[in-house]
């Protein structure tokens, strides 16, 4: 699109997985730096509230409902002139019509996007709604892909990996990163034992390579004092302990690697290494249990040989697996679905 204004207004509902969804949205938008990016903070409003503002939408003031969603400060920034909106979550889908439907008002050519599902909002409040479900492929303004864009996403991958590694102190070698979350309700990622196994194997096969560990808010504290353990103290492998209080930088993380091998409920996290187009291994061991929506989300991406699952209970070579994975420059992929705007 025409470049006639000079801001990007990204609204956020407070949720780091609504957020990292914004953040690459914005990189594929303002990927020349084109724009100055203000960020804008939503209220959380009441169900009723919501459930009168989206009957009355056609007809209700934009600039008074928005007083439920924005204090005074932010409500001032709607003086600027505004090229584009952009959010994700369903917390902002009201006050980022609400948004499109003021500029309009103001006469100015201003366009919105969103990622969510719309939750009975037409679709017509939107320039553009993004989604990976691929039954609105081809459908405007529906942009379709497999994978969200997310905080990964970087027009300088070569520069961010060889900066990762570096930060890393690791540019001679091999990187493995290993990312464990938990399980779910309804999926089991495997045992600590399982897990712990299976490390110390790929160790002993792979002396050359250095293997980076980090677990999640989410991983029980006894699956992280086993894994402290077992290998506290091996040069080879750094742990990262986050319910120990330990911290690291996981967009490092997932620019140096060579290879990730990710625990198959963190989506998010799979998301952000493919968006990085990296290789990525799921495990799955003999008290691994997936039910059917993540097997399908998981199914997806390894008929495109995105990434690939290995059945551990198999020991099964892990390089000629590896080498069967074909990432895809998916930031130029995504940037040709959102060029259109």
């Amino acid at each position: 699109m025409e470049n006639s204004h000079l801001m990007i207004l990204a609204l956020t509902d407070g949720k780091a997985g609504h957020e990292t969804q914004t953040k690459g949205i914005l990189t594929l938008l303002n990927n020349g730096n084109q724009y100055e990016v203000q960020w804008l903070k939503t209220y959380k409003v009441s169900k009723l509230t919501k459930h009168i503002l989206k009957a009355f939408l056609p007809i209700v003031s934009p600039k008074w409902a928005l007083g439920f969603y924005l204090d005074t400060v932010q409500l001032q920034l709607l003086q600027s002139d505004c090229a584009l909106l952009v959010s994700a979550g369903g917390e902002t889908l009201l006050p980022n019509a609400l948004l499109k439907k003021y500029f309009q008002q103001q006469g100015k050519a201003t366009k919105n996007v969103i990622a969510t599902s719309l939750r009975g909002i037409p679709a017509c409040y939107f320039d553009a709604v993004f989604t990976i479900d691929d039954k609105y492929k081809n459908q405007k303004p529906f942009i379709y892909y497999p994978i969200a864009p997310n905080k990964q996403l970087t027009f300088q991958l070569e520069h961010r990996v060889q900066q990762a590694k570096q930060n890393l102190d690791c540019m001679e070698q091999k990187v493995l990163i290993i990312l464990i979350g938990a399980d779910t309700k309804t999926s089991k990622i495997g045992t600590s034992y399982e897990w712990i196994e299976w490390i110390k194997y790929l160790a002993r096969n792979y002396p050359d390579w250095k293997i980076l560990i980090s677990t999640s808010r989410r991983t029980p504290e006894d699956f992280e004092k086993d894994l402290q353990q077992a290998f506290t103290g091996n040069p080879q492998i750094a742990l990262t302990l986050v319910n120990h209080g330990q911290q690291c930088d996981i967009a490092d993380y997932i620019y140096a690697a060579d290879l990730i091998i990710c625990s198959p409920e963190s989506t998010s996290m799979i998301s952000e290494a493919l968006v990085s187009e990296k290789k990525v291994l799921i495990p799955v061991f003999k008290s691994s249990v997936f039910d059917k929506e993540l097997e399908n989300y998981l199914a997806k991406f390894e008929r495109e040989r995105w990434l690939s699952k290995v059945y551990i209970d198999k020991m099964a070579d892990l390089i000629g697996v590896v080498e069967k994975i074909t990432p895809q420059k998916h930031r130029m992929n995504l940037l040709d679905q959102f060029k259109n705007i």
